[in-house]
């Protein structure tokens, strides 16, 4: 998709941004900005975009994005129901990396905060151990000022810095696209089509129209914007979704894929095994038994 600019506001008095988020769901265009982001979700689940990858959020979620890398958080359907009385809630830091890069120029200490964010262009998220020790210390943020919040915000990046326990959610090879402003109501209206619809057929011939395109243009148009076809976005949203409804554990596996937008029990095994790594029952059998962390399995 191609990514909108967003501008961020920051306080004239403070070295970065923070918002503390709720809401009945996550609003967010597809985006990019100069700053680096710090998303901690509190509640909501959904799936996550960031670069060309495209995964599940939970409660717990904590990702580190790089600067103009692009990125969405999207609730699931659930959420846009207004009789669900469902809310989302997230704290958000977001900050200029020079602000750091020039305060800490010839300090060996900074060394490994720097090399970080050089790497988060490829979206960081953190694994349990470690999203574990960094949630105190985002939850108190809000409540402090000053240096002192400053200082909270060096040690969250500190502890980041020194993790080992993490993945990268962008492939080694990504690079951001070129981005031209024209795309945004588009991928706008495919996003929002896709993630209200997947449970349902979706005819190529249906959604072209919705941006004034032949399927053959509109399959070229999205590939082009994407590094993806459509078939294995709308795939991606599915398995998802599966992922969700696998780790609540009040449906069989054949319910699963059948609400998740699959016809057929095989190529939902099969399809869910390509991106995930392994079988759906093999993935709930996992969590379940909590043999590892479900949230971060590939």
């Amino acid at each position: 998709m191609k990514p909108t600019f967003e501008k961020i506001n920051k306080p004239e008095d403070q070295s970065f941004y923070l918002e503390d988020v709720r809401k009945p769901y996550f609003t967010d265009l597809w985006h990019f900005h100069p700053e680096i982001e710090i998303l901690y979700v509190r509640e909501g689940n959904g799936i996550k975009y960031v670069g060309d990858s495209i995964n599940p959020f939970y409660p717990g979620d904590i990702v580190i994005i790089g600067s103009d890398t692009p990125h969405v958080w999207a609730c699931n359907s659930d959420y846009l129901r207004e009789e669900n009385n469902l809310i989302s809630s997230a704290i958000c830091i977001q900050f200029m990396v020079d602000f750091l890069e020039k305060g800490s120029s010839g300090i060996p200490e900074m060394h490994l905060i720097n090399e970080l964010l050089n790497r988060a262009k490829r979206g960081i998220q953190f694994m349990k151990s470690t999203c574990n020790s960094l949630i105190k210390h985002i939850e108190e943020l809000p409540s402090r000022v000053g240096m002192d919040r400053l200082l909270g915000l060096l040690t969250i990046l500190d502890i980041m810095s020194t993790s080992n326990d993490f993945k990268y959610l962008s492939s080694l090879d990504y690079k951001p696209g070129i981005l031209n402003s024209e795309d945004k109501v588009r991928m706008e209206t495919i996003f929002r089509f896709v993630i209200k619809n997947y449970p349902n057929k979706i005819f190529l011939e249906e959604i072209a129209s919705l941006i004034h395109m032949t399927p053959h243009s509109f399959c070229r148009y999205f590939k082009s914007r994407t590094t993806k076809v459509f078939s294995s976005f709308v795939n991606e949203v599915r398995i998802g979704n599966s992922c969700k409804m696998l780790r609540e554990n009040k449906h069989t596996i054949s319910q699963v894929c059948y609400e998740s937008g699959f016809n057929y029990l095989s190529n939902f095994n099969r399809r869910f095994k390509e991106i995930k790594g392994m079988t759906p029952s093999e993935y709930q059998f996992k969590y379940k038994n909590q043999n590892f962390d479900m949230k971060y399995s590939k």
